[in-house]
């Protein structure tokens, strides 16, 4: 039965897109997404892809790429059009899409709002882009000369997720279009819809058929067809650290090229001489938004022990002033988790800290009562005096949970902060700014703070050390993901018989 949230008639309907045409799957077949804050709606019915749809869409990716189509490749001016258009009809059509990312995720729509003008800077920063990919020439003392260009990788696969699901496309879509290659997307089964109207939306530009493909589906089927077809230049994934590895086994058989952005257990260290009122306000937004289900969130606070008591009293005061509810109210802070086994996850670590003995100092429960009941809510909740070599600190939990260690001097704090697989972002917050660059320079992460969290501007790069991946997207950085570098060659001596030729030819 037809529900109307907001503008949106429930369920949403997504189709599959594969050059330049919209259609069902094959087999006609559907799978349907429930709304994490009441999960007694049905808010997406979406495609359902198989081996066979993925196929067409890779030999549709292929087909534009090795053709050329529309001197895709070679015309930047028609990329630029392509990707600065996608940027305004994303502005255009902002508040329908920031009602569809918070319908599936659950995320507030005061944070959805942010994130859909993201992706349209994303967009429109590659779109200045796409005209300034030079290479490099230079001569050698023989007159003979090399020229360095840069040429597009070709089909790439997108695995793309479901916690911040149009910035997360944005970063590959925009930076691999730029640069001229050809995609297949499969989006998250959470979000099949956000990703459907973002890539509907750049099928109303200037877009050539078969340049950008969509097969919404199972991982197991249409994740597991573009990350085994040789066809497919590329697999660039963005998820958990498990698919991860699997993905980097799979591509590996064919020395596929790969970008992995991973996991993430994000230190944030606060010295004594911190700013206690901004570094718990950026604490706390780093810890709890999107309900902590980030790659990206803080989930340790490392804290010294002179202030451990003062910082800590703040950061629970804040948390405890969170609200927790409907995504689609302006005024909450924080919705639900994105599942049923998601939140079952969560809880399962709760009770293991409980269980060994952990103070946990707020939070902890399911919500209950009124709209609680049909949803996923838990209560933002914070453990203290937490081993750092526990699971609670050493594991991804992706939800609002968060530990809280103590340190007694910098190299202590180092040492914590690097003592975990992952190495994706850090935070630092120092008075001494010489301490705050030295610590940041010696965190293993792809990206450290000083006196901020969760800042992520395009113009800078996101992606980690260790196990949080491989590759860097946004930025300049983002573009190399996307392109080979070849060497061209061109001899300037005349010399029918050159000085190396007498190594094999004896006159």
């Amino acid at each position: 039965m037809a529900t109307d949230i907001g503008s949106l008639q429930l369920p949403l309907s997504t189709r599959l897109l594969i050059d330049g045409e919209e259609g069902p799957a094959t087999g006609g077949e559907e799978f349907y997404r429930e709304n994490p804050a009441d999960n007694r709606q049905v808010a997406t019915a979406a495609a359902k892809g198989s081996a066979e749809d993925a196929r067409a869409a890779i030999d549709a990716a292929r087909r534009a790429f090795d053709s050329n189509t529309q001197n895709w490749i070679y015309n930047y001016k028609l990329r630029e059009q392509v990707l600065y258009q996608t940027a305004q009809l994303i502005r255009e059509h902002a508040p329908r899409l920031a009602e569809v990312v918070s319908l599936e995720v659950g995320m507030p729509i005061r944070q959805a709002i942010p994130h859909v003008a993201a992706a349209a800077d994303i967009f429109e920063f590659y779109a200045g882009l796409a005209g300034k990919l030079y290479g490099e020439s230079f001569t050698l003392p023989t007159g003979s000369m090399i020229n360095l260009v840069k040429e597009p990788i070709g089909v790439i696969g997108m695995i793309t997720p479901w916690n911040f699901p149009l910035t997360q496309t944005a970063r590959k879509v925009a930076p691999a279009l730029a640069v001229g290659c050809t995609l297949v997307i499969k989006p998250a089964s959470y979000t099949p819809a956000a990703t459907y109207e973002l890539v509907k939306l750049m099928h109303q530009t200037a877009l050539p058929n078969g340049v950008v493909n969509l097969v919404s589906g199972p991982g197991t089927v249409v994740g597991a067809e573009i990350v085994t077809s040789r066809k497919v230049d590329k697999i660039s994934f963005t998820g958990e650290s498990g698919t991860g590895k699997d993905i980097a086994v799979q591509a590996a058989r064919d020395i596929k090229r790969i970008s992995l952005e991973l996991g993430g257990k994000a230190p944030y260290v606060v010295f004594d001489d911190a700013d206690m009122e901004g570094a718990s306000r950026a604490a706390v937004f780093g810890m709890f938004r999107n309900a902590g289900q980030a790659c990206g969130a803080t989930t340790r606070l490392l804290v010294q022990e002179s202030v451990h008591d003062e910082f800590l009293a703040k950061v629970v005061h804040l948390s405890q002033n969170i609200k927790v509810g409907n995504p689609a109210d302006e005024s909450t802070d924080m919705g639900p988790l994105i599942s049923a086994s998601q939140e079952q996850v969560v809880q399962e670590y709760i009770k293991f800290g409980l269980d060994a003995g952990y103070d946990m100092v707020t939070g902890g429960h399911k919500l209950q009562g009124g709209l609680y009941d049909n949803g996923y809510y838990l209560e933002p909740t914070i453990f203290d005096g937490v081993d750092n070599s526990s699971r609670l600190a050493q594991e991804e939990i992706f939800g609002p949970v968060v530990v809280v260690t103590t340190f007694k001097d910098e190299e202590e704090a180092i040492h914590l902060a690097n003592d975990v697989e992952f190495g994706l972002v850090a935070g630092v917050w120092s008075a001494d700014y010489p301490r705050a660059m030295r610590v940041a320079r010696r965190i293993q992460a792809g990206t450290v703070w000083i006196w901020d969290n969760y800042a992520q501007p395009v113009e800078g790069i996101w992606g980690g050390y260790k196990q949080s991946g491989i590759g860097r997207e946004l930025g300049y950085y983002g573009l190399d993901d996307f392109q080979e570098v070849k060497q061209i060659f061109t001899d300037g001596t005349g010399l029918t018989m050159k000085p190396a030729y007498s190594q094999v030819i004896s006159e």
